[in-house]
């Protein structure tokens, strides 16, 4: 910042003037005529001088043309500057760093970058993984914690397991690694003391989750835990409609939350206001659907088994709810159960 350079030249300017007043900028500026200084400066006061002239055998100074003059003079400029920045006992080391960082910022290293990367995340403290297939760890609040890969029952919200984990452990510090409806069943992730720090690791995995849309049908919640409110015609959806809406939402795109979710707005959250009836206009946010396939079920054809992989914030009946606004009808989620995250 300029001013940041400003209060680094006054306070330069100090220093010289009190310890090295014969050298200090006062004494830079001295008359066109004026003699010559007696002596020589002596060997110490040289090591004083931090831009030295090119001298000549004879004893003359050398002149060099004015463009290699100036570049030779920036370049002890940024020099200087650049040794100022160091400490005692840094030096070949600092400049390689320097000059890594520098590579990476230009694009030239994008290799070290990536091992740099890959072991920062292997450096990260990796918490207990306890699972129905794992022993149960020594201590629940270990010096890195604990993660509890947990198969969540349908009925149950996330803040529900955390509750019953934390009662049963008997650790204050409880937290999931991203909110599951009520009535979906599958992969909760868990993390337990001081995993707790890294559960923005486990939130920020890419999802997968298989289940079933049901055409035609539409509901409150956008699920099945609410009845039916709406019917649309799906018999004139083909199989190729389906493979081209379900292609449409690939990449990045903007998805509206449901009404019924753990949103808040307002410090209240958002199922406490639509089931009060109240209704509230959520701005879309930006998700990533990486895989979405469909297939029609063959007992019934109003049904359409999925299998979705999707980043961090992705609400599957929203998906629901748009992919049958794309098909001309409407359809809502019957099932679903989280199958990996990674």
């Amino acid at each position: 910042m300029p001013w940041e350079k400003d209060k680094h030249y006054r306070m330069l300017y100090r220093l010289e003037k009190k310890y090295f007043p014969e050298q200090s900028l006062d004494n830079a500026f001295v008359a066109a005529d004026a003699a010559a200084p007696a002596q020589p400066p002596s060997d110490a006061d040289k090591g004083l001088v931090f831009f030295e002239e090119e001298k000549k055998e004879g004893g003359e100074v050398g002149k060099k043309e004015g463009a290699d003059k100036g570049e030779v003079l920036e370049r002890k400029v940024e020099e200087f500057f650049r040794a100022l920045k160091k400490g005692p006992g840094e030096g070949k080391a600092d400049d390689a760093s320097t000059a890594a960082k520098k590579k990476a910022v230009l694009g030239g290293a994008p290799r070290q970058v990536k091992r740099d990367a890959e072991r920062e995340e292997e450096d990260w403290p990796r918490p207990h993984l306890a699972s129905t297939r794992t022993e149960l760890p020594p201590r629940w609040d270990g010096p890195t914690g604990t993660v509890v890969l947990i198969d969540k029952p349908k009925g149950w919200t996330s803040f529900t397991v955390c509750g019953k984990l934390r009662r049963l452990v008997k650790v204050q510090k409880v937290g999931h690694a991203g909110t599951l409806d009520p009535m979906a069943t599958g992969l909760l992730i868990v993390c337990v003391g001081k995993a707790t720090k890294v559960v923005d690791r486990y939130q920020g995995m890419v999802k997968g989750y298989s289940g079933v849309f049901r055409l035609g049908e539409a509901t409150s919640t956008w699920d099945a835990d609410s009845p039916v409110i709406q019917r649309e015609s799906w018999e004139h959806i083909k199989d190729e409609d389906i493979r081209k809406a379900a292609a449409s939402f690939m990449g990045e795109i903007w998805q509206v939350p449901p009404m019924f979710s753990a949103i808040k707005v307002g410090g209240e959250k958002m199922y406490d206001k639509a089931r009060r009836g109240e209704s509230v206009e959520l701005s879309p946010r930006r998700i990533s659907i990486y895989k979405f396939d469909i297939e029609r079920s063959l007992e019934d054809r109003q049904n359409l088994i999925f299998r979705v992989t999707c980043s961090k914030g992705t609400y599957i009946r929203s998906l629901c709810a748009d992919l049958g606004k794309a098909l001309r009808s409407c359809a809502h989620l019957t099932a679903l159960p989280p199958s990996h995250n990674r």
